[in-house]
């Protein structure tokens, strides 16, 4: 629609209505704001997603970077991505708002010997353009949280030399299960309505003039427990689900967990899109 009707639709508009109650946008669960919320997530959050390489491995491989690149990683957490992409690329510019994120990010880099990260402790939306270089590569995965997209997108278009890569959940149906699950609590708020984010975002960029390629990827993930304890203790601290609900979620792990030699699997699958945008072709050096 947006590219065949520019106007028709306000998509900034849109993606600012559908998101303005989002969680991950403004507040936390009991008041806490979004920045002291990650803060406090952080080591968790990097104990669960540094743990799957694979996956981490085969985005950075869609990105086809060159030894002489430079890449800003938007809102690159604990390193998931930008700690393989520094391995490929000349150098990585990490930005996040989290400074407990970024402790993690430091103490991964030393862990596995990477030294060509450099950390901003920012978001992306109070980042002036003046105030960074341009990069060869521009990168946010799952970090869109921004109420002006538009004005978003615009900043990462200015700032890549070659391209921009965005990666987003493509549906809101993941965990086969576990999303429903969590929104029965109380105290976990419901995903907005509206079009799936990668639709806004393709859309918004057909209307800035800006024609990018799409590609939803699949992807399937394993997490094993030892026992059902951890597997409860684990998505309580992960999803932030209050105590009263333990005996309601023990009892949801004890029909979804499976036994393996592996020990008690958690199966999620979910779908993703790769929303990119070429600027200029990669130049040797």
């Amino acid at each position: 629609i947006g590219a065949i009707m520019p106007g028709i639709i306000d998509w900034d508009e849109l993606w600012r209505a559908t998101h303005a109650g989002g969680f991950h946008h403004h507040h936390g669960q009991d008041g806490q704001d979004l920045v002291s919320h990650w803060d406090s997530r952080a080591r968790g959050f990097n104990k669960r997603v540094m743990k799957n390489t694979e996956r981490a491995a085969s985005q950075v491989a869609t990105l086809g970077l060159l030894p002489h690149e430079t890449v800003l990683d938007v809102g690159a957490g604990t390193g998931r991505l930008a700690i393989p992409m520094a391995r490929l690329a000349k150098s990585v510019t990490a930005l996040d708002q989290s400074i407990g994120m970024l402790q993690c990010l430091e103490e991964n880099m030393a862990k596995e010997g990477i030294e060509n990260i450099r950390c901003i402790h920012k978001s992306w939306e109070d980042l002036a353009e003046e105030e960074i270089e341009p990069h060869d590569v521009v990168l946010s995965s799952n970090s869109l949280g921004v109420l002006n997209l538009k004005e978003s997108l615009a900043k990462m278009d200015s700032l890549a030399r070659r391209a921009v890569y965005i990666f987003t959940f493509a549906d809101r149906r993941r965990d086969d299960g576990l999303a429903d699950f969590l929104s029965r609590g109380k105290n976990v708020r419901r995903r907005h309505s509206g079009p799936a984010d990668y639709l806004v975002i393709y859309n918004l960029l057909a209307d800035m003039g800006i024609y990018a390629d799409i590609k939803i990827l699949d992807w399937q993930s394993s997490e094993y427990y030892s026992s059902l304890d951890e597997a409860v203790a684990d998505l309580r601290e992960m999803y932030e689900i209050p105590a009263e609900r333990e005996a309601e979620l023990r009892e949801f792990l004890s029909g979804k967990l499976t036994q393996s030699e592996k020990g008690l699997g958690m199966h999620r699958r979910h779908r993703q899109a790769m929303i990119s945008w070429q600027k200029g072709e990669p130049v040797s050096t």
